[in-house]
């Protein structure tokens, strides 16, 4: 009976600890989506995003194929990410502006703004505008 009260309660921390540090925020979606470039993971990063229009995955591929395109020729000029650092999302209903700075590897520092919406699921995704 001890080992089963122990158990529950073991299980019980577990899924406190992972709802805390959930990444279903806009702020963990925006340093996923960061992190998604710096590793070169554009399908990752596509995976991130919500569409108005349905998707299919053939298009989703397509669009991947073009940031990677992008994003690899600005990141060869940059010479990468050295860092970067999320700010505090501004959140009203389902929509947040996450700022975040970027510092290339060139000393160049950009900052910007990420647009991000919850869905019906109520998970964070970036706003694709389309």
């Amino acid at each position: 009976m001890k080992k089963l009260l122990l158990f529950s309660v073991v299980g019980l921390l577990v899924l406190v600890l992972s709802a805390c540090s959930s990444d279903n925020t806009p702020e963990g979606v925006t340093t996923k989506a960061i992190q998604c470039i710096i590793d070169k993971d554009y399908q990752g990063y596509i995976d991130l995003m919500f569409f108005r229009k349905e998707q299919t995955d053939h298009d989703k591929q397509q669009l991947a194929a073009l940031v990677q395109d992008k994003m690899d020729k600005e990141m060869e000029k940059k010479q990468g990410i050295k860092d970067f650092h999320v700010g505090k999302a501004d959140i009203v209903e389902d929509k947040a502006v996450v700022p975040y700075q970027v510092t290339f590897g060139n000393g160049e520092i950009k900052e910007d703004k990420m647009q991000l919406l919850k869905t019906e699921d109520e998970t964070w995704m970036i706003d694709s505008g389309k």
